[in-house]
């Protein structure tokens, strides 16, 4: 697992290809979709090109690359859309309905 430090707290999240592991004190909104557009990444091999040299939201500046600025935007985005980790298939976690943020229309 990758440790990072989002906020002035320590975390350990992980993406893989087809699985998302957040430690369960540490799951939120943001982490969850931040998780997610990493898999969508390694899936579709895409990262939109905008995010080349974006500065992140969240990411510390020695973390900060073209695919941490951009899953911290989708992040970001779906927080603001209010939604939930259960969204995102969050298992135990309520869904709210919201409207995903589509990781191509997310902008830094």
């Amino acid at each position: 697992m990758e440790l990072g430090s989002l906020g002035g707290g320590q975390y350990r999240a992980l993406a893989s290809r087809n699985t998302v592991r957040i430690e369960r004190d540490a799951v939120t909104t943001f982490r969850v979709a931040h998780e997610v557009t990493h898999v969508w990444q390694k899936r579709h091999y895409l990262m939109p090109a905008a995010f080349l040299g974006a500065p992140c939201l969240r990411q510390p500046d020695w973390n900060c690359t073209p695919t941490e600025a951009h899953a911290d935007a989708v992040g970001e985005a779906a927080v603001l859309a209010g939604c939930g980790p259960g969204d995102f298939g969050w298992p135990n976690a309520e869904v709210t309905g919201c409207a995903l943020p589509n990781p191509l229309e997310v902008h830094p």
